[in-house]
């Protein structure tokens, strides 16, 4: 991995200059890319500053482990315009997936993607994971320290009560979620709405996912613009001086009855408690012969 660029990705995280100071250190030839609005169009930017045809994103709210620099990965000739993208642990719930992991872009797959904000589909418009070239890898190597602020906790919160509400990208009726959503996205669901009152910020991180997950399944609101960072300005602007414990509560209970999921009100105790002995599921949830083409060690 030592052989790329690596471009550390920042747009507003109050943590930024910290986490870039240490990528720096690590990876002295790290470029950099801050401020540009618009997924689609900052990932176009990474691809335009890097040197190498491939490129690893770290974003400006991650700590990546150094460890990653002595991975090899073997990428073949039907591939090069392909990405990659490893597990990253989630510094408030404990969580480890696809959310706050380090990516390997090929320039083409970058250039040609049109997602989010160019985006034609609702479930493009929120992740880049539907593209069949965008492959899971396994492995764990970076932290995301997402809670740097309360702001930082709540938009996280928020993108992600979306995201893992949703079927294949996409809304389901109230009566069919319990049932329709993806198990282990329910699970990290759960996880998000109850996990992480020990921590800075942590009680905004849960407020923040489950008002993204109530908005996105019992409103009429467009999910679809958690890619907009001065749409975000603005729910935040609306939300920050709510009385946070009664308003969590009243979603938590809203939640629980209209969804029929299980959200619990942990304190900071049970908190640390559940991150100690839950044990996150494997990644990729999919066989070795669908990545057969790609070898890390």
């Amino acid at each position: 991995m030592s052989e790329f660029d690596f471009v550390f990705l920042s747009f507003d995280e109050p943590n930024a200059e910290l986490l870039y100071s240490e990528l720096i250190n690590l990876i002295p030839w790290a470029k950099r890319v801050h401020g540009v609005k618009g997924f689609d169009a900052a990932h176009r930017a990474c691809a335009d500053i890097a040197d190498t045809e491939y490129f690893v994103t770290v974003d400006g709210d991650n700590r990546l482990d150094p460890s990653f620099l002595d991975l090899t990965i073997n990428i073949n000739e039907t591939q090069r315009d392909h990405a990659w993208t490893w597990a990253g642990r989630n510094h408030v719930n404990g969580l480890v997936y696809g959310n706050g992991g380090l990516k390997l872009w090929s320039k083409a797959f970058v250039r040609n993607m049109n997602s989010h904000e160019n985006s034609d589909s609702d479930a493009g418009k929120v992740d880049f994971c539907w593209n069949t070239k965008y492959h899971d890898v396994f492995g764990t190597y970076s932290t995301s320290m997402i809670n740097g602020s309360e702001y930082q906790a709540f938009r996280s919160g928020y993108r992600e009560g979306v995201k893992m509400s949703l079927e294949s990208g996409r809304k389901v009726k109230p009566a069919d979620f319990a049932r329709r959503i993806w198990i282990y996205n329910l699970h990290k669901l759960l996880i998000w709405t109850s996990v992480g009152a020990d921590v800075d910020n942590g009680i905004w991180s849960i407020y923040g996912a489950r008002l993204g997950a109530y908005e996105c399944n019992l409103t009429d609101d467009d999910h679809t613009m958690i890619r907009d960072y001065d749409w975000f300005n603005e729910k935040w602007q609306s939300v920050k001086s709510v009385d946070i414990a009664d308003h969590s509560k009243f979603l938590g209970d809203r939640l629980r009855k209209q969804l029929n999921i299980d959200i619990s009100d942990l304190d900071a105790d049970q908190s640390r408690f559940f991150k100690k002995v839950y044990i996150n599921p494997p990644r990729p949830l999919v066989s070795i012969d669908q990545i057969r083409h790609i070898s890390a060690s």
